[in-house]
């Protein structure tokens, strides 16, 4: 069976991954300024929503503790 090459993400998928991991570092204290940079240039991406972020947060830590942040933000 050939080796089939992996499937690529979309472009805004992978920008939106980029800056759920810039936010998260921000809520850790652990923020550079490349990743201050970096974070303007995709807020200014179209392409880049709130809700793919959203699903990207999700991705990286799972459902508890986006759940525990967003009580923790309306409080």
């Amino acid at each position: 069976m050939p080796n089939r090459p992996r499937e690529r993400l979309d472009r805004c998928w992978r920008k939106a991954r980029i800056a759920a991991r810039i936010l998260l570092r921000e809520e850790q204290g652990r923020l550079t300024a490349r990743d201050v940079r970096l974070g303007h240039r995709l807020a200014q991406d179209k392409g880049v929503t709130a809700r793919l972020i959203d699903q990207a947060i999700y991705g990286i830590l799972g459902r508890k503790v986006r759940l525990a942040r967003e009580s923790r933000a309306a409080a």
